[in-house]
């Protein structure tokens, strides 16, 4: 995952939405899909081909779930041989290479969101990792979790174990503890990040698929452990609410299109549905 520069601690008052500038520097056309939960590989195709086909002046914030537990490896993680396919198939988890960098992350209890927009539309990709994330951060202090980005420091490698083992800079953090685990890359001329915002859980069920994880580290941070029971629809509306008090432009809510469902299919059918990519480090 990019580290940003000069993150900073966010004003997390329930207040903070209504007085934050909206960033301006290239107001866009955002549509905000709610989509349904989906399998692993249609997850990660359909955030593809939201990237692949974006329009000029347009970004997509989509926000989803899964279908089943899924733990997805980043774009160039060494995974193969350390990951136990029958224990995962014992278990009822997937497995789906994202098309970002980043560490192995279980979706199970948690919302997920992906942006899509130019890349250059907020200064390029560092920029706007911080500005994300910033928002979100926004949006999960509207909540009410004690929340804050994580100060600057080296990026870990791509073989430093689990994503929520340890955050890098400027990601969404609580009490030091990593609450929401995003990565990005660069599609043509678009941006994709996206990440996990937990619910609940604690990644440990990572350990029980990779016989090389050791479990040295405090879990994540989650919202139920921070504020309680908290619904996946009331995330998706603070974190739209956050998105939009941060991004300047006309927002609409909307659906994927035939098209780019047309383009998640041929991406599952020849990348992310199958084990040569999967499986490819």
């Amino acid at each position: 995952m990019p580290t940003p520069l000069n993150a900073t601690r966010p004003d997390t008052s329930r207040s903070s939405l209504a007085t934050r500038p909206a960033v301006a520097a290239l107001p866009l056309a955002w549509r905000v899909v709610r989509d349904r939960p989906r399998p692993g590989t249609e997850n990660m195709a359909l955030d593809h081909a939201l990237a692949a086909r974006l329009g000029r002046g347009e970004a997509v914030l989509r926000l989803y779930s899964w279908t089943r537990p899924t733990v997805s490896f980043g774009r160039n993680e060494p995974v193969r041989g350390a990951y136990s396919v029958d224990e995962a198939a014992r278990l009822g988890v997937d497995y789906v290479r994202r098309p970002t960098g980043g560490r192995a992350v279980l979706h199970d209890a948690e919302v997920t969101y992906a942006v899509v927009a130019p890349v250059r539309a907020w200064g390029g990709l560092r920029d706007a990792y911080r500005l994300v994330n910033e928002a979100l951060a926004e949006a999960l202090g509207a909540l009410g979790a004690p929340v804050s980005l994580a100060g600057e420091s080296a990026t870990p490698s791509v073989g430093a174990g689990p994503c929520f083992q340890s955050p890098a800079g400027g990601e969404v953090t609580a009490g030091g503890r990593k609450l929401v685990g995003s990565a990005q890359c660069r599609i043509g001329g678009a941006l994709l990040q996206h990440g996990s915002i937990l619910l609940g859980g604690d990644q440990r069920l990572l350990s029980r698929l990779n016989a090389e994880s050791v479990e040295d580290h405090d879990p994540p941070a989650t919202l139920a452990g921070l504020v309680g029971g908290v619904s996946k629809d009331e995330v998706a509306e603070a974190v739209t609410g956050a998105m939009r008090a941060t991004f300047d432009g006309d927002w609409v809510d909307d659906e994927c299109s035939g098209e780019e469902l047309a383009t998640a299919r041929k991406l599952a059918s020849e990348r992310y549905g199958r084990a040569e990519w999967t499986w490819r480090r």
